[in-house]
């Protein structure tokens, strides 16, 4: 029986224009959408590139000079897009994809994309996962919304019932029948999407087929929840006019308000600190140290003292090395600590903030999805943070090579060492990021995961609580 009412659900469903014309729309966007983000991901990837291998040679050719200066001329890394960018852009638009490298700071990513973008760019950007997350949710209320309240304003849910038919049976097949129009929409659309990610340029996309496994079961979590509302409340809905009023505006709670109540939650109990504010009081604790009572001066003169005791001198000139590469070494671990403790409190403040938005997915499932969404498709600010980290580990890496060079070269007349040329500078190995794995990605997409299958679970068991409560007017 459930599975003829699903048969009969569906013919009704692709016989319908309204839907057939919904449908070809929404496809439509969503190839574009891909076809589009696919032809950017490919493009910035080759502008990468080639920027990398600019750099490689202006670093190898920046000429002869000693190592310290060498460390302030500096280098620029290049942050790689995420296959998966070319269904979900995530963060990508508003964190930085550059990072300078150089002696004595630790610079954030700069160049961010949508410094560049139009005014249109606050409405949103159109792709795979926006049209997924907003449009086909629209879709399945307008499929949706009159499948029982219609039946029961036509009169032919009294007769069905009167067939002998359970309501639960009647429920659960045209669930299953809506069900599968809607997966039969979707199929070209994934299709299309699983060939784009396999014609992406690079060995890199091994991974990404585990990640879109678990992006497919977030969205298929996603939108069961959305069927099972909206088949819950035109059981309930005295009329499909009434029940299309309700699914709207719980759409437009969810898609339009939700988002932006989300935001201001979280500003107003975690809020970011101002940009100016974090850099000044960073560059305060370099020069005073962590607990402000310690200056840093006063730090590398205990430090210099010790090094003499260490090796039974009294004149820094004495020392069988450098001492001015020794003194940027402990230098720069000094600086390191203090990069580390403001900067790890920063990231941490901004990955609270997206657990709190997360789960108040519990109120909107959109705020649950978007945050499983761009965790594993790699656009989330958990990624970012795991290129920052990766990119300052290079920039210690580099300056300790170049100041230990300084320590093992005799002073010169400018007391910083002597003078070293290309091949020093092709000892210094060009910055290779390593993405985290997928299991990094579904660790930083397991609350929104939790949320979306506490939503799915209990949408479906409201609608099979009403069910044997379906009656005709």
């Amino acid at each position: 029986m459930i599975l003829a009412i699903a048969r009969k659900e569906f013919l009704d469903a692709w016989r319908d224009g309204r839907f057939r014309i919904a449908a070809a729309v929404v496809v439509v966007l969503l190839g574009v959408a891909l076809l589009l983000a696919w032809q950017q991901v490919q493009r910035t990837r080759a502008e990468h590139t080639a920027a990398a291998a600019i750099e490689r040679e202006n670093w190898l050719n920046q000429g002869e000079k000693n190592s310290h200066s060498a460390g302030h001329y500096g280098v620029y890394v290049f942050k790689p897009l995420a296959p998966l960018a070319v269904f979900d852009r995530g963060l990508e638009p508003f964190v930085g994809t550059t990072v300078f490298l150089e002696a004595h700071r630790q610079n954030q990513a700069a160049f961010l994309p949508a410094q560049d973008a139009t005014a249109m760019r606050r409405f949103g950007e159109l792709t795979a996962a926006t049209g997924l997350q907003l449009l086909v949710p629209l879709l399945i209320v307008l499929l949706a919304f009159g499948a029982l309240a219609g039946e029961r304003e036509r009169g032919t849910l009294r007769q069905v019932l009167s067939l002998g038919v359970r309501p639960r049976d009647l429920v659960l097949g045209k669930s299953l029948g809506l069900g599968t129009a809607l997966a039969a929409l979707l199929l070209p659309v994934a299709l299309f999407g699983a060939v784009a990610l396999a014609k992406l340029p690079g060995g890199d996309v091994s991974g990404a087929w585990v990640r879109l496994a678990w992006l497919g079961g977030a969205y298929a979590l996603y939108l069961a929840a959305i069927l099972a509302v909206c088949l819950a409340v035109s059981a309930v809905a005295s009329t499909a006019r009434t029940a299309l009023a309700i699914l709207l505006l719980c759409w437009a709670a969810n898609a339009v308000l939700a988002p932006r109540l989300g935001a201001d939650l979280v500003q107003r109990f975690l809020p970011t600190p101002k940009l100016a504010d974090f850099e000044t009081v960073m560059q305060k604790a370099v020069q005073e140290g962590l607990d402000g009572h310690s200056p840093r001066q006063q730090q590398l003169q205990e430090f210099a003292q010790r090094t003499l005791a260490k090796h039974g001198k009294t004149r820094i000139e004495e020392l069988p090395f450098n001492f001015n590469g020794l003194i940027m070494l402990e230098s720069e671990r000094l600086a390191g600590e203090v990069f580390d403790h403001h900067y790890g409190r920063l990231w941490d403040r901004l990955e609270s903030q997206d657990r709190l938005v997360t789960w108040s997915g519990l109120a909107a499932p959109l705020l649950a999805l978007r945050a499983a969404s761009m965790a594993l498709a790699g656009t989330d600010f958990t990624h970012h943070r795991h290129f920052s980290v990766a990119a300052e580990q290079h920039r210690r890496s580099f300056v300790r090579v170049l100041n230990e060079e300084m320590m093992n070269t005799p002073v010169a007349a400018d007391h910083h060492g002597g003078v070293v040329g290309r091949a020093f500078w092709e000892k210094l190995p060009a910055f290779r990021y390593d993405p985290p794995p997928p299991a990094h990605a579904l660790r930083a997409a397991t609350p929104g995961l939790v949320v979306l299958f506490l939503w799915a679970a209990g949408a479906w068991t409201a609608l099979l609580l009403v069910a044997p409560r379906l009656k005709p007017n």
